[in-house]
């Protein structure tokens, strides 16, 4: 049976241990080695910003020394998904805002540190990048070198990690915060979607190999009882695992048949989920997930994942500046070819610009209360809101379906009932 589509207007699973995994990133960034130590700064590069990209900002700030920006970026290990295109995109941004000004009538300058996703290089990256003389800093993808990150920096900079989801690494205390949701935010939006939809009953996949795959069910189960819905089961699995029948067994068994699966499960053992609840009858199931599926590409699958939902973290649409930033980078040779990541780290890069021109200032604990009291910022991605957030901003979450083997975009919503 095929899976009930509502109609809207391989990689490795270790890529997605933080809440992000995807394509594996081949191209070099532009000039930037892959080893610990290495560095490519842009302050003189020109690139003219696409017409209709508006990267000035509004000031009078007139600043004695340029804004440095820093990205300890995991380029050749499991972190490349997304800080390959994301260091590339962070390069156009900083061209299209010295190409418009600079910030405080200074040219932005930027340095790339590959950390190679190994905590003891992530240590000295960062040290060398307060020894460079960097004002902020953008993080890695995952918990395990993001900590130690910190632990270096210890508030010396401000960090913004752009493609993490985990909201351990979020605490303005220490000057750092996440560019994306959190994956309390995404798995909230999911549930409240599932319930819009008027699906009252669902069961999850979790996996205890990491916080990823058991900590969105959790969320997704409190958000989704708590409306109203029932979550008849939660059935475990491990990140080795080839065969689900036994899951799937279990669920065609349940008296009451649950209408919603949702995982934080990523490609490829998605797609055996998917293949394997078709072979019982269980197609009209809908599977949901969250942001995993999108960067480890679930429409791959082919025609077994039409139907599928998930949260995304951005789509080119009129409401935002997407589709012309990925133009633009295309333009000046950047090679991006994931959405999210490329315009994830303009986000980023746009947040540092804003609180040094709100501060008028490079101090660190200066662009640290900044940064925490931004307001409804308007970034390539949307709007973000940082006051009274804890470091995890406010925005949009994008739902996606997959139709005809392609994402397709279903709403972008902020969920109202998000878990403490």
């Amino acid at each position: 049976m095929k899976k009930r589509l509502i109609p809207a207007a391989i990689v490795s699973i270790g890529l997605v241990l933080a809440a992000c995994g995807g394509d594996d990133e081949t191209a070099d960034t532009a000039g930037a080695e892959t080893t610990a130590g290495s560095e490519t700064t842009a302050g003189g590069t020109e690139t003219t910003a696409g017409e209709g990209t508006d990267t000035s900002v509004a000031s009078e700030c007139s600043l004695e020394s340029p804004l440095k920006i820093g990205f300890a970026a995991d380029l050749g290990e499991l972190g490349a998904f997304s800080d390959q295109p994301g260091s590339e995109a962070a390069q156009v941004m900083v061209d299209q805002i010295n190409a418009a000004g600079g910030v405080g009538g200074l040219p932005v300058e930027y340095t790339v540190k590959d950390v190679q996703g190994d905590p003891a290089a992530t240590q000295r990256a960062a040290q060398e990048l307060l020894d460079d003389g960097v004002n902020a800093i953008i993080g890695p993808p995952f918990a395990n070198t993001g900590a130690p990150l910190l632990d270096t920096v210890a508030g010396k900079a401000p960090v913004v990690f752009m493609a993490t989801t985990d909201p351990s690494l979020a605490d303005p205390s220490r000057g750092a915060f996440l560019t994306s949701f959190s994956d309390k935010s995404q798995s909230a939006a999911m549930a409240e979607f599932a319930l819009g939809e008027g699906y009252t009953k669902a069961v999850t996949l979790s996996s205890t190999d990491d916080v990823y795959f058991s900590g969105n069910p959790e969320y997704f189960t409190t958000v989704f009882t708590e409306g109203g819905g029932e979550v008849l089961g939660d059935y475990a699995y491990s990140l080795a695992d080839a065969d689900f029948s036994t899951q799937v067994n279990e669920i065609k068994s349940l008296a009451d048949q649950p209408e919603v699966l949702f995982t934080a499960m990523v490609m490829p053992q998605t797609q055996t989920l998917l293949e394997q609840l078709d072979a019982a009858g269980l197609g009209d199931i809908v599977v949901m997930g969250v942001d995993g599926f999108d960067a480890t590409v679930v429409w791959s699958a082919g025609e077994i994942a039409d139907g599928v939902f998930f949260a995304a973290h951005t789509f080119p649409q009129d409401t935002n500046n997407v589709e012309q930033f990925l133009a633009d980078a295309a333009e000046a040779g950047a090679q991006i070819e994931t959405i999210s990541f490329g315009a994830l780290s303009a986000d980023s890069v746009q947040i540092l610009a804003a609180a040094a021109t709100q501060a008028c200032s490079t101090d660190p604990a200066a662009l640290t209360e900044a940064i925490n009291n931004l307001e409804d910022l308007e970034v390539t991605t949307g709007s973000v809101t940082y006051k009274d957030r804890n470091g995890v901003p406010d925005k949009d979450v994008v739902i996606l379906t997959v139709e005809g083997g392609a994402p397709a975009f279903v709403e972008a919503m902020r969920p109202t009932n998000v878990p403490d």
